[in-house]
């Protein structure tokens, strides 16, 4: 049977929280309060949309998904870096939102490269996330997941053809 539903791309997934089976996920702005609400999302597995019902989604500093079924770290980790969907139906009509999707200002740095003045290239932007004092971007730097604080008076330029972040970093702001 060739289903004729639409789906919306709404998040992805992030790495395991924990050892029950809860996953990290990037929710686009957009979609947050459709993701709240939904009793099912579907996952992108080898080409399909494949059906999860969601258990329970909390947000702490980000949102943590813990679905049906995947109740410990290996099966969670067999779904880190999915696309997650929604389907169209499932959408909140515009009339009905009550939550104002704030978009981020650096949201589109994510998947630029962070030049520092004196240590040269330190990585590629994976997310940019809020967090209460500010905009954050989240980046692996030697092994390790690492915080960088976005604001104007640690970028020195943005360099949009060649996605390059060029920044004067605080000293020992990379050894934390």
């Amino acid at each position: 049977m060739i289903s004729s539903e639409n789906y919306v791309l709404v998040a992805y997934t992030r790495k395991p929280h924990g050892l029950q089976g809860e996953l990290g996920l990037k929710v686009e702005a957009a979609y947050l309060e459709d993701v709240l609400r939904a009793s099912v999302i579907f996952i992108r597995l080898q080409g399909r949309e494949v059906p999860y019902f969601v258990e329970q989604l909390r947000v702490t500093d980000k949102p943590l998904l813990k679905l049906e079924d995947v109740d410990n770290r290996e099966a969670a980790q067999t779904l880190v870096a999915k696309e997650v969907y929604l389907r169209e139906s499932d959408l909140i009509p515009e009339a009905e939102r009550e939550l104002e999707a704030e978009e981020l200002d650096y949201a589109f740095l994510t998947g630029y490269r962070i030049e520092d003045a004196t240590k040269g290239i330190i990585g590629t932007i994976e997310e940019v996330v809020e967090l209460p004092q500010q905009e954050m971007a989240v980046l692996q730097y030697e092994g390790r997941e690492l915080l960088i604080p976005l604001n104007d008076q640690l970028i020195l330029d943005i360099q949009e053809e060649q996605q390059l972040v060029k920044m004067e970093l605080p000293a020992g702001l990379l050894e934390l």
